[in-house]
């Protein structure tokens, strides 16, 4: 049960009254309107991904270190399983799921990660192994300025930071490139953006997440904070996530051309997270080629 007092603050964000509800949450009790009016005092916050810190706590504490040990097991099966020699890792993050869950055959290793400070970590995990690039750029760049195909690719919830019309692109793009697509995203209901029941989603969910990093105020304002506003505030510049029910998911990837399986793997603080896998007739090749470029 979604305390109402949040929900209320939520509803002043989305309705664009940031002063209104700034007073509401520093008057009111409770964890998640604490972080609220911590939050909503500050001018402005500083970008999500550009300094990695408060992500990586977040992925290090809490339940995502169990979150990401199912999604490890998950895709190294799938890898196993489908033998790739050349992947896509897309939104590779700091490359620890990628590190984990990468099957022995694979000789060239592509890594696409917006954020240059983790991206660097990532390609430091494979340091003396040939065939691995990096990319700090966005996939849809990466994309565009390229024709390579890869017997397999990989996102781990990473896609839901695109916005629908260009997440659909890249799916379109890939159902060319790719025998096999992997993807990892969580299972979040439908709502109408800034809605009633958005916003008492919200509340639900985050004093949830809040608590698990009790311990860890770095990730509450550092990221947790930014991402719950930047969803509801209609000025919010640029939005961090576009979430949607895993029936969406699987709808994009069978639109874009892709045969779909999928599965739950693990009952997450924000929602179920599922992993879909995407199959295509579509021929694999080397990949990106040349060296590592950590940003």
């Amino acid at each position: 049960m979604a305390d109402e007092t949040a929900v209320d603050v939520l509803r002043l964000l989305a309705s664009g009254d940031r002063a209104r509800a700034a007073d509401l949450a520093a008057t009111s009790p409770g964890a998640l309107c604490a972080a609220l009016a911590t939050h909503l005092s500050r001018d402005a916050a500083a970008p999500v991904y550009d300094d990695a810190r408060a992500f990586q706590a977040f992925i290090s504490h809490g339940t995502n270190p169990a979150l990401y040990a199912r999604a490890i097991a998950e895709i190294a099966d799938v890898q196993l399983r489908r033998r790739p020699r050349s992947v896509l890792d897309i939104g590779c993050g700091d490359g620890r799921i990628t590190a984990e869950s990468l099957a022995p055959g694979v000789e060239r290793l592509d890594l696409v990660e917006p954020a240059a400070t983790m991206l660097h970590q990532a390609v430091a995990r494979f340091a003396g192994r040939d065939g691995v690039t990096g990319r700090a750029d966005t996939v849809e760049h990466v994309l565009a300025g390229n024709d390579d195909r890869w017997d397999l690719v990989q996102s781990t919830f990473a896609m839901h930071n695109l916005a629908p019309d260009a997440r659909r692109g890249v799916w379109a793009d890939l159902a060319g490139r790719t025998r096999t697509l992997v993807v990892a995203e969580f299972d979040v209901p439908a709502f109408a953006d800034r809605s009633d029941a958005h916003c008492a989603y919200l509340a639900e969910r985050y004093a949830i997440g809040i608590a698990e990093y009790a311990d860890h105020p770095e990730v509450v304002h550092g990221f947790l904070m930014p991402v719950l506003v930047g969803q509801l505030a209609p000025e919010a510049e640029p939005r961090y996530t576009y979430e949607q029910p895993v029936d969406r998911w699987a709808h994009e990837l069978e639109e874009a051309g892709f045969a779909v399986s999928r599965r739950r793997i693990f009952p997450y603080w924000w929602a179920d997270a599922w992993l879909l896998v995407g199959v295509t007739d579509a021929g694999g090749s080397a990949g990106l080629g040349g060296p590592a470029e950590p940003g």
